[in-house]
């Protein structure tokens, strides 16, 4: 009898696959390390499906190439993984009790069911069960070139919120960015937990889903308003410092998530190699000369830079209140100039998108201050969100 093949039908691969033919890898349902090899030769997988309805473990699969499982032809059953098994790119969640990740990324993971989405394939095989996989499911398109960026497509940061200041005029005037992190928190820069200027010094609201903050404006978006309960700055927050910039809104409801309403994901890991570029978003100054200030959201590429490196470059700007980059901070920007974050930027994310999912963001920073908005040579600093990841799980998430 022929070998029977396994297609894939309808799915679309998104990124580039971390793993290749001949990778080593862990059966799932097993814990069996096996290796990755193509679906249509695999005769583990098929054996396993065909008669115990098992589905495979995938290393990666493509509507254009070849689709990979792990698979465990010529392994033995007690060659168990000892160490922490490579994560398959799609697989079962772990149930909490067993589950060793910390909170933050097991929220991720709940928060990010949103943006997945099943593809049925079906097996060629006699009476076939259709089975499915998850693909990536969101608007957002990237950018390659805010300073030197470009209007950002509607929806495509559903977790950017803009901080409001009640105005003499009864409106609000947001002079600040966040991140939505939970159904009831968001995330911004210590430095915005207070205006001075304002006709109250304490922020108002927090407004989400919107795209242009011009409530004239009519562009199809949907955004909501909702109160700031309480402001939560980091107990090491002592302004006009400029260290330990971050703080957290408790909102006064909770909020219903949708397709432009959604938290981002929190990087956790100090590790940041193979990271170049990051995308930063606001609505701040995007004219250096007029200081005028964008209505539309923003988004800009901006090349992540050593903290070593930039100490050199600031060091003009260091006074009593900055004196120098800490392992808490990071910079980013263009050194050629013409790219950058810039007032009214304040507590809005420096953002990644996840490897294997283009449509979760992680957010790796803060918008905390810079000297000169996109001036050559002049890189601007955030709060390194790794750094406080501990912090923001015990007043997001207490005792889970």
């Amino acid at each position: 009898m022929h070998r029977r093949i396994l297609i894939i039908l309808a799915v679309i691969a998104y990124g580039k696959s971390q793993t290749k033919d001949g990778d080593s890898c862990v059966d799932q349902f097993t814990n069996t390390v096996g290796r990755c090899t193509s679906a249509d030769t695999c005769e583990s997988a098929r054996r396993d499906f065909q008669q115990n309805g098992i589905r495979p473990t995938f290393c990666t699969y493509s509507a254009f190439g070849t689709t990979l499982v792990c698979c465990r032809d010529g392994s033995n059953i007690l060659q168990t993984a000892d160490a922490k098994p490579m994560r398959p790119v799609w697989g079962s969640a772990s149930n909490k009790q067993s589950d060793s990740r910390r909170v933050s990324e097991r929220k991720c993971e709940e928060y990010s069911r949103g943006v997945v989405e099943k593809v049925d394939f079906i097996p060629l095989l006699p009476d076939p069960e259709t089975m499915s996989i998850s693909a990536a499911k969101c608007d957002y398109t990237g950018v390659e070139l805010i300073v030197g960026g470009e209007n950002a497509n509607q929806g495509e940061f559903p977790h950017m919120a803009a901080i409001g200041w009640a105005n003499f005029e009864g409106g609000y005037d947001f002079n600040c960015g966040g991140s939505l992190i939970s159904s009831k928190y968001v995330l911004t820069a210590g430095h915005c937990t207070q205006n001075p200027r304002a006709q109250n010094p304490v922020p108002s609201i927090v407004r989400l889903g919107d795209q242009n903050i011009d409530p004239s404006v009519i562009d199809g978006a949907n955004p909501i308003e909702v109160p700031i309960k309480k402001t939560i700055s980091h107990p090491d927050y002592k302004p006009p410092g400029k260290y330990n910039d971050i703080a957290l809104f408790e909102l006064a409801s909770d909020v219903t998530f949708s397709a432009t309403i959604r938290p981002a994901c929190l990087w956790s890991r100090n590790d940041m190699s193979g990271l170049r570029k990051a995308l930063a978003t606001g609505w701040g100054v995007t004219d250096t000369a007029t200081r005028q200030t964008s209505k539309e959201l923003q988004k800009v590429s901006l090349s992540l830079l050593q903290n070593s490196q930039c100490d050199q470059l600031l060091l003009s700007s260091r006074n009593r209140h900055w004196a120098g980059f800490r392992d808490t901070q990071m910079c980013a920007g263009e050194l050629r100039g013409g790219k950058d974050t810039c007032q009214g930027d304040s507590g809005s994310p420096l953002q990644v998108t996840s490897r294997d999912n283009q449509c979760i963001f992680n957010i790796i920073g803060i918008t905390s201050f810079g000297r000169k908005c996109a001036e050559s040579g002049m890189p601007a600093i955030y709060t390194r969100v790794s750094s406080y990841v501990d912090w923001i799980e015990s007043v997001v998430w207490p005792g889970e």
